[in-house]
């Protein structure tokens, strides 16, 4: 490990734990309970009442279908997020103490969805957790319920507890993760074995100010091949990201130096402890067919950047359940958008400002899926939009916070963040993102290496790093990376892109 000295940013733990970004009511729920949420930031937002309809808007030569919180019978849009709104659609309320207004919530138990009494596995199905509140993918989830709301004994001594998760039951779906039990974790766990928790080598915990990448490689327990849809990422706090392939490489349940797999097949990953897809309890009606695949037996590598500024001992593990999908019948193309160059290339001096600008030509339509940009601490703006051939430009992805880098879905359910770069929101489309032919996708990282920028993330001067290069430590290095899914066509290598950039893409 690498020990980041004192221009760590003073991160607390509700920062470097941040689940995804919109702000929902979140869990206070002692475990064991039914899930009950308290206002801290939460995921995007849970899904409003049925029947809200979908409208479509022109986007130049593409289409948005974008989730309506009014209209007939249809998919739903995603529910408002405070208190008054979230009432005014119908959901219950949710209020400073965490209770709901107009539920009898004296008696946690009555809002069991369903018994806990002897739960191992997530049920799946539409019968929420809490049945008080509306569905949250993180925190009122029947395809990944909390080992804090299930198993009363799941405490550690560590950060993240509540997001460990119970898996699918065997024939419906398979979790696989990173934990200092190996493939005994389950097992051990489900039955109130918490003493593999105790004494730990210091290869599973990170001191305060400690980063390292490392990768883990274990494996699926699934013995056929199969297909799945539903993918729910988590992992405790502390890891700039969780980079998943099917790659054998390595010792089996062991911790050894590496990077990621980005030449094997990708499996969900996150850049934040939780990560959900999709984001609704409902398969929205464009997602018919759509699938991922996973091989008998698969090897898991899990490839992991940590770096600790929480000011307390943290503990590497991760969790994943995938969930088994028989309507399948178009697979998931991955985004890869990598420039190779810039591995070798990349080299900003102190004082520069710099952009890095790349795109592809849209040769053939594709239904735009997920987007997700990664890069490090300085830069300041990541943006991605869609040129039209008459000029046009729609945003559809823009993330201005490097520390809680967000992953974005476009479907006519989930209701995103609008982006407004002037306020220093994040945010993106909503709705179902077709790219057509003649478009050009663009996506920009604006890095700033200057002492301004070193000052407000608490960070080395440039002065004292020298010339920043391509590589993954998060103060001393850059990258700029668009990842994301998908339909129809594979987007890889995309071009350098000189053209003057938009006003949005470099504000910051």
């Amino acid at each position: 490990m690498t020990r980041l000295t004192q221009w760590i940013w003073p991160l607390t733990l509700a920062a470097c734990g941040a689940t995804e970004s919109t702000p929902t009511p979140s869990p206070a729920a002692t475990a064991g309970s039914a899930p009950v949420f308290s206002g801290v930031s939460g995921g995007p937002a849970p899904s409003a009442p049925r029947g809200a309809a979908p409208v479509t808007s022109a986007a130049g030569s593409g289409a948005i279908t974008s989730p309506s919180p009014s209209g007939g019978a249809g998919t739903a849009a995603a529910a408002p997020t405070n208190p008054a709104a979230a009432a005014a659609a119908g959901a219950p309320a949710a209020t400073p103490d965490g209770t709901t207004s107009g539920t009898a919530t004296t008696d946690p138990a009555a809002c069991r969805g369903f018994s806990f009494e002897g739960l191992k596995y997530s049920p799946g199905g539409d019968v929420l957790p809490n049945k008080c509140m509306p569905f949250h993918p993180t925190t009122n989830n029947p395809y990944a319920v909390r080992c804090v709301d299930a198993w009363p004994w799941y405490k550690t001594k560590y950060p993240g507890d509540q997001f460990c998760i119970l898996p699918p039951p065997p024939d419906k779906g398979v979790q696989y993760g990173v934990h200092p039990q190996g493939k005994k974790w389950f097992e051990q766990v489900s039955a109130g074995d918490m003493s593999g928790y105790d004494n730990l080598s210091t290869e599973w915990t990170m001191e305060d100010g400690e980063e390292e990448q490392k990768n883990y490689l274990t494996s699926a327990t699934n013995p056929m091949p199969a297909n799945y849809y539903r993918s729910y990422a988590r992992m405790r706090p502390g890891s700039h990201h969780m980079i998943v392939s099917s790659e054998m490489s390595g010792t089996m349940e062991a911790w050894s130096a590496g990077g990621p797999g980005l030449a094997a097949l990708q499996l969900p990953g996150a850049q934040r402890p939780d990560e959900n897809s999709p984001k609704s309890m409902d398969k929205p009606m464009e997602d018919k067919g759509l699938y991922n695949r996973l091989p008998a037996n698969a090897p898991v590598m899990f490839n992991m950047h940590h770096f600790n500024a929480s000011g307390q001992t943290i503990l590497k593990e991760a969790w994943t359940n995938l969930w088994w999908e028989s309507d399948a019948t178009i697979e998931l193309k991955p985004i890869f958008g990598l420039e190779l160059s810039q591995t070798a290339s990349l080299a900003v001096q102190p004082g520069q400002t710099v952009d890095l600008h790349y795109s592809w030509n849209i040769t053939r339509p594709f239904r735009w899926v997920t987007a997700f940009g990664h890069r490090h601490a300085w830069t300041t703006n990541f943006s991605a939009w869609l040129e039209n051939p008459d000029g046009k430009l729609d945003i559809i992805y823009q993330s201005l916070n490097w520390m809680d880098e967000p992953t974005y879905r476009y479907d006519s359910v989930t209701m995103n963040p609008v982006p407004a770069a002037a306020q220093r929101t994040d945010g993106a489309a909503s709705g179902v993102v077709m790219v057509k032919a003649g478009q050009k996708l663009h996506f920009n990282c604006h890095i700033e290496y200057t002492d301004e920028r070193a000052a407000k993330e608490n960070a080395p001067k440039p002065g004292e790093i020298g010339t920043l290069r391509f590589a993954n430590e998060a103060f001393t290095a850059e990258m700029c990376i668009l990842f994301g899914s998908t339909t129809d066509v594979q987007l890889i290598g995309p071009s350098k892109n000189t053209t003057p950039l938009p006003e949005f893409a470099t504000l910051d």
